[in-house]
């Protein structure tokens, strides 16, 4: 919009000024209203920050199982207790009974039995001393042994519990003699070196916390001292009746010191990253 403004707002009538200095008096005034036309879109408002404001946050562990075996047994052995530290593949219970491990034995010693007949067959071959029929038949049987071994293994795998990570027992849910029923819970177990932190917030916040955006964790639980966390997703996904949108971040713990499931504030530090963003599109 041009603003046209009256001369004698600038000049007085009674003033003698030379015809020729009028244009540039309208030139400077050109310019003048030109730079405050520049400064207000540019917004000469506050230097942005980063808007979030210190939200509520709920501690999580990294890893939470409860483990089970997917047919009924009666628990064998117990070879952990709780609060004991374990490691991955430790083997946790035994639910297989004494028949079931001498069938796999067995199942071991009639493998090792087909492949002497086999090898036996292979030399006769070579002198021509055993039909062609009895050969295969050695090769199946030996195909046959090697299945029965694997089938054995696998039933006794089906019922045993491992560690399927590094961990802590949180809880032992059933005890030796007792019997388990299909996928019912025997062992809770817990991995809390590396704690989650959800907090959920608004949705005008999706463009200001990004993933690598680090936060001050403070609460009862982390101690006089705040933690360092770091965003490991911002959830794109909004909820339609709150707008809402959950951030998970992850804190260390490799000392287990902090314990979960509390609840903490969560303080995120500014985004240089957004800063720059923001001002670029003003």
């Amino acid at each position: 919009m041009i603003l046209h403004v009256p001369r004698r707002h600038f000049l007085p009538q009674n003033t003698n000024v030379s015809a020729a200095l009028v244009p540039a008096w309208r030139g400077l005034l050109c310019v003048f209203l030109a730079t405050v036309h520049l400064l207000l879109n540019a917004g000469f408002a506050a230097p942005p920050t980063s808007a979030v404001p210190v939200s509520d946050g709920i501690m999580l562990p990294r890893n939470r199982a409860n483990l089970s075996i997917p047919v009924e047994a009666r628990v064998r052995e117990l070879h952990v207790e709780e609060g004991q530290t374990v490691h991955k593949g430790d083997i946790l219970a035994i639910l297989y009974t004494e028949s079931e491990e001498l069938a796999c034995e067995r199942a071991a010693a009639q493998l090792k039995r087909a492949e002497v007949i086999h090898r036996s067959k292979l030399k006769l071959k070579e002198t021509n001393g055993v039909a062609e029929l009895d050969l295969i038949g050695a090769e199946v049987d030996l195909e046959l042994a090697k299945i029965e071994l694997r089938r054995s293994r696998a039933e006794l795998r089906d019922k045993t519990l491992f560690a399927p990570w590094d961990g802590q027992v949180l809880r032992l849910l059933k005890s030796a003699g007792e019997t388990a029923n299909r996928g019912e819970k025997i062992i809770e177990l817990i991995d809390y070196s590396t704690i989650y932190i959800d907090v959920y917030l608004d949705a005008q916040y999706l463009n200001v916390v990004r993933p690598g955006q680090r936060a001050n964790i403070s609460g009862d639980a982390v101690g006089p001292l705040p933690a360092l966390a770091t965003a490991l997703m911002v959830d794109p996904v909004v909820e339609p009746g709150s707008g809402l949108t959950r951030v998970r971040l992850q804190m260390p713990n490799a000392d287990l010191r902090i314990p979960t499931g509390l609840p903490v504030k969560v303080a995120f530090a500014v985004d240089e990253t957004a800063k720059t963003a923001g001002s670029e599109s003003r």
